[in-house]
């Protein structure tokens, strides 16, 4: 299923990174030309994802269901439509440098959020910060993974349940940061259909979608919070979670975000911190690592990769980490000491 996933979005990728190539112009830069060793190390990070995820299944970490699409062909055809024009005001912003352009409605929502979060990450209209965007977000992840973003998502259930030694959650309250569009969630929802989870993200029009896209799930809340600044009381939850969050935070933030996650565990609960992949911990893929930050407006990417995760996580209070890699991504569970104060 990941297989054939991959090769629609692949398909899918040629078109859409070609507009964007001409009309972002110079800004694009050259293109990077993979040799045969780097081509096959990719292939098999892509294909040792997709063994682990059918594996996992059968495992019965998570349901056969997590593969179900969740559209139509022609829903599906309509959105590429829609996001192969989209990215052509994407790549007019690469190209004329303008990171920070809102629509009216989008910029009056960007007022009363951090500073660092108010541009347009991938150079995609209004940033996470309108219908539209939230439209075609998850679509136009898939297309930068090529078709893998959902499988490495998935990955985050396995530390969990590991952790807890149970599949269905009974008694448990997870909390996600920056849920997005509810993506992992819906998985998680799956894998753990008796436990609760409140999803957090700071923006708005993200937070409905994601309601929308999880209306089935009675035991999933929402929350419009700062993951730097959680509204929410000491010691509440069993698990926080987060996937694709981190690189998206100035270094300042990320050590914030993990002193809010360890003051709202429980002692022994588990933090699972999945995002990219960081310098060295799969040598054979620092030159993507290198790639992405110049393909994409990711302006705190670079730090991130240079800055392992792991340390920051024990240093605000966490065990020894865990660290298992998936593709371009990586996973990283550590529990708060269940004697911690």
């Amino acid at each position: 299923m990941t297989g054939a996933r991959a090769s629609l979005y692949m398909a899918e990728s040629i078109p859409l990174f070609a507009l964007q190539r001409i009309f972002a112009g110079s800004a694009s830069g050259p293109r990077p030309q993979l040799g045969p060793v780097e081509r096959q190390t990719v292939l098999d990070a892509l294909r040792t994802l997709t063994d682990r995820d059918a594996d996992n299944v059968a495992r019965g970490l998570y349901p056969l269901s997590v593969f179900a699409p969740e559209d139509r062909p022609l829903e599906h055809a309509t959105r590429y439509v829609r996001l192969l024009a989209d990215s052509i005001g994407a790549a007019t912003r690469r190209r004329n440098k303008r990171p920070r352009e809102f629509e009216a409605r989008a910029a009056e929502l960007a007022e009363e959020l951090p500073d660092y979060y108010r541009r347009n990450f991938h150079f995609q209209t209004d940033g996470y910060l309108s219908e539209a965007s939230a439209l075609l977000y998850e679509h136009q992840v898939e297309l930068i993974f090529r078709g893998a973003a959902d499988a490495m998502r998935r990955m985050v259930i396995p530390p969990l349940a590991d952790h807890f030694g149970q599949t269905d959650g009974r008694g448990l309250h997870f909390l996600e940061l920056a849920a997005g569009c509810g993506s992992a969630t819906r998985f998680v929802a799956r894998a753990f259909p008796e436990a609760r989870i409140t999803c957090v993200d700071l923006s708005h029009p993200y937070l409905q979608a994601a309601r929308k896209r999880l209306r089935r799930f009675d035991r999933v809340g929402f929350l419009q919070s700062d993951a730097a600044d959680l509204d929410l009381r000491d010691e509440r939850f069993d698990a926080v979670y987060s996937v694709f969050l981190f690189h998206e935070l100035p270094r300042g933030e990320r050590a914030r975000v993990l002193a809010e996650t360890h003051r709202v565990l429980k002692p022994g609960g588990l933090q699972v911190v999945g995002d990219s992949l960081q310098e060295g911990d799969v040598p054979g893929l620092d030159w993507a690592l290198e790639e992405f930050p110049k393909q994409f407006h990711e302006p705190y990417y670079r730090d991130y990769a240079r800055h392992p995760i792991e340390p920051m996580i024990e240093s605000a209070g966490f065990a020894p980490a865990r660290t298992e890699t998936a593709f371009l991504s990586k996973f990283v569970s550590a529990a708060r000491p269940a004697n911690a104060n």
